[in-house]
């Protein structure tokens, strides 16, 4: 299907899903803007020196069957800035069910990846996963209450064929908070399997991933709005079958942020084995490194926020440096005149 025909398409279900929900006057429009502008001087090893620069538009129209079910139909029109053939142009779809009350969050479907696992760390799941693939092609399911979040998600990257392999993750996570301290963590299980063709030699690998962190919050100690300080444990795991056994690799992996107003500092240092997972940031596959975030947020009001960062990653090899700008901005209304459930 071409990007116009599915342009037409998608409007065209809109219309009807629009003519359908006015009896039951229970549809909304969603809209997020995402723009990046991501500079990265990158001398080491594993990285790539590049500049990502360009613009994510993600409507979303939805319809509310009560006050806990949801359908949400929409695409993402993701856009690199300076096109040109060999340059990405792509629409992917957004359509995924959602139950939500007060205590758990389901989906299933083609559903944002921001919205979902935007506090995943980067060790597990790089950040060019928010560009370059803004959805969670799966199941996502999360239970929380005051004090506890926990969540399971199944993303699949690749569906198995002639030419290509089967790939997927699969995921947790999950924070606990008692009084001052808390708790988080993560786990990752990446899978790459066989293609359909039987004619090539090939090995299922995996690779895999848990990590746990404590943290104290001391927000309301200082002076200062946010002031955090955790450290952890991380273990990864690595195997080609038929090729070589398990592998493990543990570090040390500790952060402190802090924040006045709108500018914030964070800084995160990692010791320990080199980390293989294939979709984590490259910097962790390394036996020491440190990254330092300079941070300033000039646009903040309501929905809109802009953040400027300046990062300065410290390896053994080189020292990089990274330059980012992004601003989101989401908005959201009600198209008929009983308004929003809830829940939502």
């Amino acid at each position: 299907m071409t990007p116009r025909s599915y342009v037409y398409y998608l409007f065209l279900g809109f219309c009807l899903l629009a003519h359908t929900s006015q009896a039951q006057q229970r549809i909304g429009l969603e809209i997020d803007f995402f723009g990046y502008a991501d500079n990265r001087e990158y001398k080491s090893i594993y990285t790539e020196d590049k500049t990502i620069f360009g613009t994510i538009l993600s409507p979303k129209l939805f319809f509310a069957i009560d006050s806990n079910n949801r359908i949400i139909g929409g695409m993402h029109y993701n856009q690199d800035f300076g096109k040109h053939p060999e340059n990405k142009d792509r629409l992917l779809p957004i359509a995924y069910y959602s139950f939500k009350n007060k205590n758990v969050d389901f989906a299933l479907g083609h559903m944002p990846r921001y919205e979902k696992l935007k506090d995943v760390h980067r060790i597990v799941l790089a950040d060019t996963f928010m560009y370059d693939r803004p959805n969670i092609e799966g199941m996502y399911f999360a239970y929380h209450n005051k004090g506890l979040k926990q969540a399971l998600y199944i993303d699949w990257l690749s569906k198995q064929s002639f030419s290509q392999r089967e790939r997927f993750l699969v995921g947790l996570n999950g924070h606990y908070r008692f009084g001052s301290f808390y708790l988080k963590d993560d786990a990752l299980l990446y899978h790459n399997a066989l293609t359909s063709n039987d004619s090539i030699e090939e090995h299922i690998q995996d690779n895999g991933m848990v990590m746990l962190r404590l943290g104290v919050d001391l927000s309301r100690k200082t002076v200062l709005d946010s002031l955090t300080l955790e450290a952890g444990a991380v273990v990864g795991f690595d195997r080609v079958r038929s090729e070589y056994e398990l592998q493990t690799a543990r570090g040390f992996i500790a952060n402190l942020f802090l924040g006045y107003k709108r500018f914030f500092l964070e800084n995160t240092l990692y010791l320990g084995d080199p980390q293989r997972l294939p979709n984590g940031d490259a910097f962790y596959h390394r036996d020491r490194y440190n990254r330092l975030d300079l941070g300033w947020v000039p646009f903040r009001k309501g929905n809109l926020e802009g953040k400027f960062t300046a990062s300065f990653h410290f390896a053994p090899d080189q020292l990089s440096n990274q330059q980012a700008f992004t601003l989101r901005y989401r908005f959201g209304t009600s198209l008929s005149k009983k308004g929003l459930p809830e829940n939502y």
